[in-house]
């Protein structure tokens, strides 16, 4: 009788293990919608189009804030939780950073003003889909453990990505400083450059902890 008792307390107090699941498959999505309306932003050159854009992205990245301060704070009611708490703490923190990111692009773009979006930058917004994509992939996956090793295989995916976002970065910055004299446009450029390739680094912040998650219990 007490166990029965003991156990109806814990169901009072303890919000459901599979809701984690749920949240950290929201914020997946959130990243993954973000990514694309990045990668439509770094593709045209429309200003009208680019403050369009860039509403839509603050708009996702509010409603991914939404959903990390739920599981933040969810972590101090819930008595059982699906993995460690630092775990589900890292993990929700880095979904969170990879749209903080993406934000950060147009934010910058709009902080120096007027100017153009480079090919390199729009291929690493397409690299961003990419990423995300794959980590969405992987999320979705953690409900179970007997999907460990496709997770681990997404993960190294999303590893080799990641590098092909450092080559298309490097190889972008090569040519703004051989094409391009202005003071300005170079700063701009270059940290641009920076920010999209810090995007998909998100990316790959975010398949070490799955990475490390899945470990752990395998």
């Amino acid at each position: 009788m007490a166990i029965v008792l003991f156990g109806r307390l814990i169901a009072k107090v303890s919000p459901n293990s599979d809701n984690y699941f749920a949240l950290f498959n929201n914020l997946a999505d959130c990243t993954v919608r973000g990514a694309k309306v990045l990668a439509k932003m770094s593709s045209v050159h429309d200003p009208v189009a680019f403050d369009q854009h860039f509403q839509e992205i603050r708009k996702i990245e509010g409603e991914a804030d939404e959903v990390t301060k739920t599981i933040l704070l969810s972590l101090h009611k819930t008595f059982i939780t699906p993995f460690d708490r630092s775990e589900i703490k890292d993990l929700a923190m880095a979904l969170d950073d990879m749209i903080d990111y993406m934000e950060d692009i147009p934010q910058r773009a709009e902080l120096y003003g007027p100017g153009e979006f480079t090919p390199e930058m729009s291929t690493l917004g397409q690299i961003a889909v990419r990423a995300t994509e794959k980590v969405q992939e992987a999320v979705a996956l953690l409900s179970d453990m007997n999907n460990a090793e496709r997770i681990l295989k997404i993960c190294q995916e999303i590893g080799e990505i990641e590098s092909e976002a450092d080559r298309i970065m490097r190889a972008g910055v090569t040519r703004l400083f051989v094409e391009v004299s202005d003071a300005r446009a170079l700063i701009r450029a270059k940290e641009l450059y920076e920010l999209f390739e810090e995007a998909v680094d998100r990316c790959e912040d975010a398949a070490d902890v799955i990475h490390g998650v899945v470990l752990e219990r395998i």
